[in-house]
């Protein structure tokens, strides 16, 4: 199954590109399911149907949902509420669904709970998440770094397999005055946040697509977006223009162009109707955005997984002379601007040497000697 997240900066255009792309993938074949995940919810009214929170047919091939984050979340917690049996953590069983507060990202982070179910039923051949803003999308894939920051900082917890002696030393309540059961849903929780990340990385085959209208795609919102999302590990493959190829600036072709950079995604430019339609015009929609082509190569080259001594980041407008990198706290520290990104590679804990360099196309490679 293939995951493919569809952001921007405006709600409708959005939602207007992920329908379109969901009828006509189905209409080619592929199972298809598509995910709105709010807020507006603006898949149903686009497509004059109304959708809920369990996946409704809407055709052979086509099924459509519309996730509630705070309900989504709500019933992974009632999952979890009975392993809270002893020790501080066991007055959190108390907490009731409805009191789990709203927090940035939720709603991609409900999302990718939704994707993840439905790569378990195998019902499916592609999700097509009608995901947040690009803004939440960056918070979403940022939240577990600031989880282990705090789950260290607290209790001493390491970030990595096993604990680090430094780090509990340092910490405001050593883990080893508390009983395992108090940190562990704590633990668990950072686990979980990390593996939905790690299911969005580019070495699954997963792919963002942003889209825009030309006049956003000669503003610096779209390069620092796609920078962000590189820093995390995500690949956008391609970025959607709602609008002509007459609008587009000449300079704006060239800097996506796929010859500039493997790294960089490719423009499609194509109109993005928002009119309210039934799935056969949407269909045609996105038969016209796709030239009749594929939504989504299942052949699609992925980025190469990398060992556990080396990550390999694929930053799109990777600016060197605003990268810093740092050892902080047994971690690989990665700044690049206003962003951070800490990074466990296990031969730092052991000793080893780390090393960094910024390869041709914008990709930074760490490693450990």
């Amino acid at each position: 199954m293939n995951l493919l997240i569809f952001s921007g900066f405006n709600q409708i255009l959005q939602s207007a590109a992920a329908l379109a792309s969901a009828c006509h993938a189905a209409r080619r074949g592929q199972r298809v399911l598509l995910v709105s995940v709010g807020p507006a919810h603006l898949t149903g009214a686009l497509l004059g149907q109304n959708l809920g929170p369990r996946p409704l047919e809407l055709e052979s091939h086509l099924a459509a949902v519309e996730v509630d984050p705070l309900d989504e979340i709500g019933s992974r917690w009632d999952e979890v509420r009975p392993s809270l049996r002893s020790g501080i953590t066991a007055r959190l069983r108390d907490l009731a669904p409805e009191e789990l507060p709203s927090f940035p990202g939720m709603d991609a982070i409900a999302g990718l709970l939704v994707a993840e179910k439905a790569r378990h039923s195998g019902h499916f051949d592609l999700v097509i998440l009608d995901g947040p803003l690009a803004e939440g999308l960056v918070r979403a894939v940022s939240l577990p770094d600031v989880l282990r920051w705090f789950t260290r900082l607290i209790v001493g917890i390491d970030r990595g397999p096993g604990r680090s002696r430094s780090s509990q030393d340092a910490a405001m309540i050593p883990a080893a005055l508390l009983p395992p059961s108090a940190f562990a849903p704590l633990q668990d929780l950072r686990v979980e946040l990390e593996a939905q990340r790690a299911r969005i990385d580019a070495a699954t085959g997963s792919r963002v697509r942003l889209v825009v209208t030309p006049e956003e795609l000669s503003m610096p919102g779209v390069p620092i977006s796609l920078t962000s999302l590189g820093l995390y590990g995500m690949a956008v493959d391609e970025v959607i223009v709602a609008g002509d190829l007459g609008k587009v600036s000449e300079a704006s072709r060239e800097t996506f162009s796929p010859e500039a950079s493997s790294v960089r995604p490719r423009l499609r430019v194509g109109p993005v109707a928002t009119e309210i339609a039934n799935r056969d015009a949407w269909a045609l929609r996105g038969a016209e955005l796709y030239h009749d082509g594929e939504v989504f190569d299942p052949n699609l080259t992925k980025h190469p997984p990398t060992g556990e001594r080396e990550m390999k980041l694929y930053i799109p407008f990777l600016d060197p002379k605003t990268l810093d990198i740092a050892l902080s706290s047994e971690e690989v520290v990665v700044q690049l601007g206003p962003l951070r990104r800490h990074v466990l590679l296990p031969g730092i804990v052991t000793g080893g040497r780390l090393r960094a360099k910024v390869e041709p196309a914008e990709v930074l490679r760490l490693w450990v000697e």
